[in-house]
């Protein structure tokens, strides 16, 4: 509840006393679930729905909003590589990161386009240090055939922190069918790689930080046998990803600070199909250009700001500060896949906001001031002005409220304007194999959108041992001019982007976290509603709604040691999915997805004096693996067969943690 928040604020602040509704995820939370990456953690949060596609990686919805609307971000800077529209959330390693933040809703005013639906910010692991080195490791290992382990260290020379990691993870694949050298779970490799240098002087922090993923995928084809040969045609994808950027933090003085975040990002995504003997093991290139590609993207990204929280001994401290600044970002396409073989994007942009607030009174019960920054009200609006090379940008405005003023209930409201223009992929891809057929679309609208979220928090302490925290929230979106993969072709796999005018989504989320001593238990529902222009042919009912549950639960144990065991539970229902969709050709797609659970126990256990830390249990419990899945869905390379892939199904896993 007391977590320090950076995202959507203009300095480090704990995320009670901020105008967003923030979810804060720790360490210690991925940590115990024995989550290897992004995917393995969101799959259990309320709210969001994970999507598969064993070639083109996983993809979230927020709010019912698809990833493409979703911005990811490290430490600030937007992640480039989308495919389908959609970061891989399987190729985001956390063992480098301290808390992830997310807010649901538009931030369009300051992180600009792709943020209608929501921002989700991972924060890395400090590297400032009280002692001149430290070490780390990491291993796990699941029955799957999953394979990970890494490290790394922090050096401290004069007053100068370096810090390094590597990690690999390797997948050895897996299929149903043990005879078969197809896998319907490609067999995967990853490297994770991170160097920063942090340095302060005086008032000015600076950070300079890469990091580096590389990522390849083996596709095994049906082997192909007679009296005087055996070969089969195996495909391979290689994905590289570099993010440098770097950081400058000004203290003018103790109210007024500068920050400018400043990145260079290339992603790079080839594919090559190979004629592999099956007799020799030997290789060759298939040399046709249908059957190959190489595709790169290339980000330059520049944030600047300047915060005012007004100085001692002026009038409207305490009740006024103001934050002015720019975004500037350069995006380049180039590839086989790219219809106009390059593609550019620029977007310049200055926004600014104000947050007006009531301080809280001091405390006459109990005859001491409130705490440090508490408000009882609190308005911040805020707009953003913007200049697209492809796209006429709208003004962009928000408002956000939060309201305090009775006792350990706090209320917040937003509201947000969103632009998101096409992504150059969206316009130009030519993405033709065995698998898939999609063709981007020149002729698209930009995105725009109203976003409505309401939260209320309330804390019941019932005693010194015993206090519940409830969380309620409501939204609504309403995306005009929404870009969608839709379907040409079913049965040839034929899809292409369009905007398929009007959609809708509206929702409420319940969460109440109960916590006794050692023992915590958190229990949680969503209710979704979805709307498109494909309703309007229906004449039942404008929304179909989906739930969600949520419960985790978790208790320590503490031996003589005063190592606390700590056993927890994870478990989320996805509810079954109904709905319409039009084609491209306008005609009516009923789509259906299976609801189903997920269930995981796990056990956390610290050793060596909190050096080493044990985590192992068991994932999938309930053993689901393929779910029933019709119409238009978000994993198209399961290729018409009704089903979609889930999860390879139970196993068991062991996590181990080392720091020196």
């Amino acid at each position: 509840m007391n977590a320090v928040v950076v995202t959507g604020v203009s300095q480090p602040t704990l995320a009670s006393l901020t105008v967003h509704n923030v979810k804060v995820i720790n360490a210690k939370t991925i940590e115990r679930q024995g989550a290897v990456n992004l995917k393995d953690l969101l799959s259990k949060e309320l709210n969001v729905r994970i999507g598969n596609d064993n070639i083109l990686g996983s993809s979230l919805s927020l709010q019912g909003i698809s990833g493409q609307n979703v911005k990811i971000l490290l430490d600030g800077v937007p992640m480039t590589g989308r495919e389908n529209g959609n970061i891989d959330l399987g190729q985001i390693n956390l063992n480098n990161i301290e808390r992830i933040e997310i807010i649901e809703g538009p931030l369009s005013v300051i992180y600009g386009t792709d943020a209608l639906g929501g921002v989700i910010n991972l924060i890395s692991k400090k590297i400032t240090l009280d002692k001149p080195a430290v070490g780390f490791a990491n291993a796990y290992y699941e029955t799957t055939k999953q394979y990970n382990f890494g490290g790394g260290g922090i050096v401290k020379l004069k007053d100068i922190d370096f810090g390094a990691t590597i990690n690999r993870n390797f997948f050895a694949g897996y299929s149903p069918d043990p005879d078969t050298r197809v896998m319907l779970w490609k067999p995967k490799q990853q490297v994770f790689g991170s160097f920063s240098i942090l340095k302060q002087t005086g008032k000015l922090k600076m950070r300079f930080k890469t990091d580096i993923f590389s990522e390849k995928i083996e596709s095994r084809g049906n082997p192909v046998i007679n009296h005087l040969e055996a070969y089969a045609y195996d495909e391979y994808y290689y994905t590289n990803r570099i993010i440098n950027s770097l950081s400058l933090d000004y203290k003018v003085n103790k109210t007024s600070y500068w920050n400018i975040l400043s990145s260079f990002s290339y992603y790079t995504r080839d594919k090559l199909t190979y004629r592999k003997d099956l007799t020799t093991t030997s290789m060759e290139i298939v040399p046709n250009p249908a059957v190959n590609s190489n595709n790169s993207f290339l980000s330059v990204m520049s944030r600047g700001s300047y915060s005012n929280l007004l100085k001692d001994g002026h009038k409207l401290k305490n009740y006024f500060n103001y934050q002015v600044g720019y975004d500037v970002n350069f995006n380049s396409a180039f590839g086989t896949k790219i219809e106009s073989d390059k593609g550019r994007m620029n977007d310049y942009a200055v926004f600014a906001s104000a947050e007006i607030s009531l301080p809280a009174k001091k405390d006459s019960t109990k005859k001491r001031p409130a705490d440090k920054g508490a408000k009882v009200l609190s308005i911040k609006p805020g707009f953003r002005a913007t200049y697209n090379t492809k796209y006429p940008a709208p003004f962009i405005p928000s408002i956000q409220l939060m309201y305090s003023g009775i006792k350990n209930l706090t209320f917040r409201y937003a509201y947000g304007r969103g632009f998101r223009a096409p992504a150059l992929k969206e316009l130009y891809l030519y993405f033709v194999d065995y698998n898939h057929n999609i063709k981007g679309n020149p002729d698209l609208k930009s995105e725009l959108s109203d976003n409505h979220n309401i939260a209320l928090k309330y804390k019941l302490k019932v005693n010194k041992s015993l206090v519940f925290y409830i969380d309620n929230s409501y939204y609504f979106n309403h995306i005009y001019n929404q870009i969608a993969l839709v379907s040409i072709n079913p049965l040839a796999l034929e899809y292409t982007y369009s905007n398929i005018d009007n959609f809708r989504s509206k929702g409420a989320n319940l969460n109440i976290l109960a916590e006794y001593k050692s023992f915590r238990m958190s229990a949680g529902a969503s209710y979704t509603g979805i709307y498109n222009n494909a309703f309007r042919q229906v004449n039942e009912r404008q929304y179909f709604y989906t739930p969600e549950f949520r419960t985790q639960v978790s208790y320590g144990m503490k031996n003589k040691h005063m190592a606390t065991t700590t056993f927890s539970l994870f478990h989320k229902y996805n509810g079954t999915i109904l709905g319409y969709a039009l084609d491209e050709t306008r005609n009516l797609v009923n789509t259906y997805t299976e609801g189903y659970h997920m269930l995981d126990v796990t056990v956390n256990q610290p050793l060596m004096h909190k050096k080493m830390s044990l985590t192992f249990g068991c994932k999938n419990i309930l053993n689901v693996s393929n779910i029933r899945s019709t119409g238009i869905s978000s994993s198209f390379h399961s290729g018409g067969s009704n089903t979609m892939p889930i999860s390879i199904g139970r196993s068991i896993f062991t996590q181990i943690n080392i720091n020196l």
